[in-house]
């Protein structure tokens, strides 16, 4: 379905106008403490069994509802066992190779942040960074992560049990959000909404991973490219993609790829160029199968304006990481992560209605979304943005995101388990003084064939279903 090719820029340039992004209201600690039967000392050590109990409470996390296997050391009558089961469940909170799941064992500072992070959808994707940790020790990636993004105080030592208020301040911070931080955002979010034009250069990087067992069928991919941007808001915009891929065992076989877009008075022109031929094409979409991508946009920052509706609260995050200077100028750094484990509701809440519409409609947009939790476990997604102190407006950007699919999918193994995106805009600029023209090739562009056309035919490599 094409349409969803243009929703999906919506998607994008909403996020990059930061439009409709939410967030969470600060987590109040004492609510943390609450899951123990008795008020707990903060200077004790916290152990596996009540941390696993605040962490279903920090996050949120649906309890099972029935009773799961759990190892012989965990007393299934326990205040903690229910949270043991749900972590485990979750794939959060395995155990250990003995078959032990030790509810009693206090808890080390790097230990909360695997826990902590496998919550979160990370799973080790990230690359190793500089941080308290060094490269060769296990819990590197995911800990110097969460320290970098300001979550865990520079003080804890990661090696040693984690304090019982260490462990509270620390879920607040990553289950919450920084109202400072949450000011500025809703400050950006209103200076976006009000300009005209902007103009964004930055990369990107993607991979799969494929499911074990289905490597022969899908290898590791992996794909680098640059974006360019330039947007006259509501709706014309001119984007560039350059891309070059790599795969597991085909090295040299994967032709580059280049992308040019305009959307022109309510047209998109697409000049895709042939990878073995290196001939370049436009074509145009057709106007019956084009959304009103004006009217999509208009209402999404029109949406930004009215502040975020409740039930999308808790899907993002935001910390102040600091202030810095970029070009003479001050400079907030906000970071931000969360996770979507419901699709469905996610999309309802966070997609305007005339969107939705556009997109599908009706009945079959209800299928199409329930073949969306269907597809995906969760969507993980964290980043960095430095945002002007006086103009409130971004500087630079970097986000992250990990989609995790369930492991069937209409009945059959869904060979991918992972897929990743990250992008890195190194430069914003904004104003009236960018012009957007529609190059004399592209008003020659040939139609392609429209929806209607394209029903029944199958895509190929996948079930026609």
């Amino acid at each position: 379905m094409r349409k969803g090719l243009i929703i999906s820029l919506v998607l994008l340039l909403s996020l990059c106008l930061g439009a409709g992004l939410s967030f969470a209201q600060p987590l109040d600690q004492g609510k943390l403490l609450g899951v123990f039967p008795e008020t707990p000392a903060l200077d004790q050590p916290v152990t596996r069994g009540a941390f696993a109990a605040m962490l279903v409470k920090a996050a949120n996390i649906p309890a099972v509802d029935q009773q799961v296997y759990l190892a012989g050391d965990v007393d299934p009558g326990s205040w903690y066992a229910k949270a043991m089961a749900t972590l485990k469940e979750e794939g959060v909170m395995a155990g250990y190779p003995d078959g032990t799941m030790r509810p009693n064992q206090s808890l080390t500072g790097v230990e909360a942040a695997a826990l902590v992070a496998r919550t979160l959808g990370l799973f080790d994707t990230l690359e190793q960074q500089a941080g308290p940790l060094k490269g060769d020790h296990w819990g590197n990636t995911l800990y110097n992560w969460l320290t970098s993004q300001g979550l865990l105080n520079d003080g804890i030592d990661p090696e040693k049990p984690l304090s019982v208020g260490d462990a509270a301040a620390f879920l607040s911070r990553v289950f919450g959000s920084d109202p400072q931080a949450v000011d500025i955002v809703e400050k950006s979010q209103q200076a976006q909404s009000e300009i005209k034009a902007m103009r964004l250069t930055g990369n990107m990087d993607m991979a799969i991973k494929p499911r074990p067992g289905v490597a022969e069928k899908i290898p590791d991919f992996k794909g680098s490219g640059q974006i360019s941007l330039e947007m006259i808001l509501p709706a014309t915009f001119h984007q560039v993609q350059r891309w070059q891929f790599k795969a597991a065992g085909m090295d040299g076989q994967l032709p580059n790829m280049e992308v040019e877009q305009y959307m022109v008075d309510g047209r998109l022109y697409m000049k895709v160029t042939d990878p073995v031929s290196g001939k370049a094409e436009w074509v145009r979409l057709p106007e019956k199968d084009t959304v009103d991508m004006e009217a999509l946009m208009k209402e999404s920052l029109e949406a930004s304006k009215m502040g975020i509706p409740e039930e999308l609260k808790p899907y993002l995050h935001y910390q102040l990481l600091g202030t810095g200077e970029k070009n003479g100028q001050k400079t907030y750094e906000i970071g931000y992560h969360g996770r979507i484990d419901d699709m469905a509701a996610f999309l309802k809440a966070a997609v305007p209605q005339s969107m939705r519409d556009q997109m599908m409609g009706g009945p079959e947009m209800e299928s199409a979304l329930k073949e969306f939790n269907q597809l995906f476990k969760s969507i993980s997604y964290w980043g960095r943005e430095e945002i002007n102190a006086d103009t409130y407006l971004p500087v630079s950007s970097q986000t992250r995101v990990v989609v995790s699919f369930n492991d069937r999918f209409q009945g059959e193994v869904m060979p991918v388990e992972l897929a990743e995106m990250r992008m890195q805009v190194k430069d914003y600029s904004f104003g009236e003084d960018i012009k957007i023209q529609l190059p004399p090739e592209a008003l020659q562009a040939k139609e392609m064939p429209g929806n209607d056309e394209l029903k029944g035919q199958a895509t190929p490599g996948l079930p026609n279903k």
